[in-house]
């Protein structure tokens, strides 16, 4: 069942398909494209069960549904936003004249410069805004956290603005809860500053200060936030093996009871070496 639609003003990414892509009747449009995938992220067309790994630089049509790994992650760039897509998630683009996307469960973080850029759909709520919005859907419940600018939540004839650091959760045909800080971000991270050094192939024991007992970890490349392995994992130790050579950032958020996330961490560092 579709629970959450992110619907986009854009009508750019419309266009028709090249020649190569096959026409809009087979395939769909072009929209977005796999940036990254950790883990098999699969793709099947809707109301299909028929699902085929695809791998980066792939595009993604409407009539596309994605799906993600317990231990996986995906980075979708479309045009005018970017969507990072956690573990266990299933993200779907309907084919439809008006271009939505459809977070069916899971993580995913969108991230689009602008005034009202993101524009969501959950059940029969809505958020619109612009910055950096986390999304989490299990069963009937939504919990957004705003990591930064700002997101109006609205749902049963009532709106809650949220801004950077702030959150709300809501079940379907519920009001959004009023905002509220979000949780405080885990901390002491072991390894921190000083990089924990592991031959290729060993795990990485990852420490915390725990916050509650769901977090999501994530690595990151050295130079940039771009998200390379993700996990939702419970309370630390955690194990994790980093499957590349290099030094690589790692950091956690806290989830509480509503789903709501809190910010990240600060970032420890690991470096893979030969054996």
């Amino acid at each position: 069942m579709r629970v959450a639609a992110l619907t986009v003003v854009s009508v750019l990414a419309l266009a028709a398909p090249s020649a190569a892509q096959g026409p809009a009747s087979a395939a769909g449009m072009t929209v977005a494209k796999l940036e990254w995938g950790n883990r098999p992220v699969e793709r099947t067309v809707e109301d299909q069960d028929s699902w085929q790994r695809i791998g980066e630089g792939d595009p993604l049509r409407t009539g596309d549904r994605l799906r993600t790994a317990s231990s996986g992650v995906a980075r979708l760039d479309f045009p005018w936003m970017a969507v990072t897509l956690g573990p266990s998630s299933i993200l779907s683009i309907p084919p439809s004249a008006v271009l939505s996307t459809v977070l069916e469960k899971g993580r995913a973080e969108f991230s689009g410069a602008g005034r009202d850029i993101v524009k969501i759909r959950v059940g029969e709520g809505e958020i619109r805004g612009g910055g950096r919005l986390v999304l989490w859907r299990e069963g009937n419940r939504t919990a957004a956290a705003a990591l930064d600018g700002a997101f109006r939540v609205t749902g049963a004839g009532a709106t809650v603005e949220i801004k950077a650091g702030q959150g709300t959760s809501m079940r379907e045909g519920e009001a959004p809860a009023a905002a509220s800080e979000l949780p405080q971000a885990p901390g002491g991270l072991v390894p921190g500053g000083d990089p924990l050094f592991v031959p290729s192939g060993t795990r990485a024991e990852l420490h915390w200060t725990p916050n509650g007992t769901a977090h999501h970890l994530e690595v990151l490349a050295l130079q940039s936030d771009d998200v390379l392995l993700a996990r939702n994992v419970g309370q630390p130790p955690v194990e994790i093996e980093i499957p590349w050579l290099g030094t690589y950032r790692w950091r956690v958020s806290a989830r509480d009871g509503r789903g709501v996330e809190s910010a990240p961490s600060d970032v420890g560092y690991v470096c893979v070496v030969e054996k």
